[in-house]
């Protein structure tokens, strides 16, 4: 334990080893689904912060890791089969969902040399989010044109637990004095878990829903 701790000190006062920095990204985030009476209905304004950590391999190649606080979500419409007033309505319903992550991704990062102080970089990778937080808006379109609406709805039981996703970005950093420098990007985050767990029993046409959650981001950081 020593021996490893003293190689990670010594590594980490090389040109390799790690580096760490801090992040703060805004993202648009929107689901996409293939089930039948269910439609992506616009995206959601997110947000994601945490700390990023690089292993540098070599002078152009590091392995990327971090933790990250990930709020995301999107906009889902979907036919249901809804009880007003003693009659059964089938009716449209629109669903504004809030998720929030705990997120670690894994990526292969590909830096370019430093040219007048800045370096460009692309990486693609995995993501692995664990579920912290689920709510949700609910808008019910009546028959007589009227609309039911309902705000902050606990939907824990209604997403996975676990999400998944493919991580593609490119970005530069600038150096501002030795190892220390300013880092911006954007990255797109493909998932492909379905994040919906429970079945929707109020459209028999449409039991086993299944939607997607992607988000484009716009990441800004120091890294030391």
């Amino acid at each position: 334990m020593a021996l490893l701790f003293a190689s990670v000190t010594l590594s980490a006062n090389d040109d390799f080893g790690f580096r760490f920095g801090l992040k703060a990204s805004p993202n648009l985030s929107w689901f996409r689904t293939e089930t039948s009476y269910y439609s992506n209905d616009g995206i959601n304004l997110g947000f994601s912060y945490g700390l990023i950590v690089d292993y540098k391999l070599t002078d152009n190649y590091a392995i990327g890791t971090g933790v990250n606080i990930l709020r995301t979500g999107g906009k889902l419409n979907y036919r249901i089969i809804y009880n007003y007033e003693g009659q059964q309505i089938d009716t449209d319903k629109r669903r504004e969902h809030y998720l929030r992550y705990l997120e670690i991704p894994l990526t292969m990062k590909l830096s370019t040399s430093e040219m007048g102080f800045i370096t460009y970089y692309g990486q693609f990778g995995l993501g692995l989010g664990a579920n912290l937080r689920a709510r949700a808006d609910d808008r019910v379109y009546l028959s007589e044109g009227s609309t039911l609406r309902t705000t902050d709805v606990d939907i824990s039981d209604e997403i996975r637990f676990l999400r998944a996703g493919l991580i593609i970005g490119a970005g530069l950093e600038y150096n501002m004095g030795g190892r220390t420098s300013l880092l911006g990007g954007i990255t797109f985050n493909n998932g492909f878990s379905n994040v919906l767990k429970k079945d929707n029993p109020f459209n028999p046409q449409a039991p086993d829903p299944s939607a997607m959650n992607n988000y484009v981001e716009i990441t800004l950081g120091i890294m030391f």
